[in-house]
């Protein structure tokens, strides 16, 4: 009898121990699979905040270029982050879970509209032939200090994400 309890004992543990093997690898796999998603999820958040502020700079330099040649091809990038970026600002907001990285997208709306009012001013200077008046409104500053902002709201969304992913992080190791 002693045998058969030992025997049925040493059989109830190990399915026990099977049994806490499986629970444990189903949670670690569910860890690992959620420190991916948010891996994937700031990924993409800062890939693309990142690409809003590269068309933003590219259309500024275009803009600068025609301003100062007259030349319509360097309008190509201000032209197509004209209409897109009010879009790409609203996948934006799709993509963070944090409340403060929401309020640096929101405070980016008005700054990104300003600018791209400012970029269509100095254009419609130049295309007047008034390139005096075009220069004078770059040399003032008023675009600089709008793409400081810019800059600025970015550089802390991007940190807010970049911190959202390493608390992930810490909490998976």
């Amino acid at each position: 009898m002693k045998a058969t309890h030992k025997i049925a004992a040493s059989l109830a543990g190990a399915a026990l121990l099977v049994a806490l093997g499986l629970v444990l690898s189903f949670w670690a796999f569910n860890q690992i699979k959620d420190a991916a998603e948010a891996r994937k999820h700031a990924s993409v958040a800062i890939n693309s905040a990142n690409d809003v502020l590269s068309e933003l700079l590219d259309a500024e330099t275009g803009q600068r270029g025609f301003t100062l040649t007259g030349d319509e091809a360097f309008l190509e990038p201000y032209l197509a982050v004209r209409g897109s970026v009010n879009r790409h600002l609203e996948e934006l907001r799709q993509l963070p879970s944090v409340s403060a990285a929401q309020a640096h997208l929101t405070a980016l709306a008005p700054l990104l509209d300003a600018k791209l009012a400012e970029m269509s001013q100095v254009i419609e200077l130049r295309r007047n032939h008034d390139t005096a008046a075009a220069l004078a409104m770059v040399s003032g500053g008023q675009g600089k200090r709008l793409m400081d902002s810019i800059r600025a709201e970015m550089k802390a969304f991007v940190q807010i994400e970049d911190d959202a992913l390493a608390q992930h992080e810490a909490q998976f190791q």
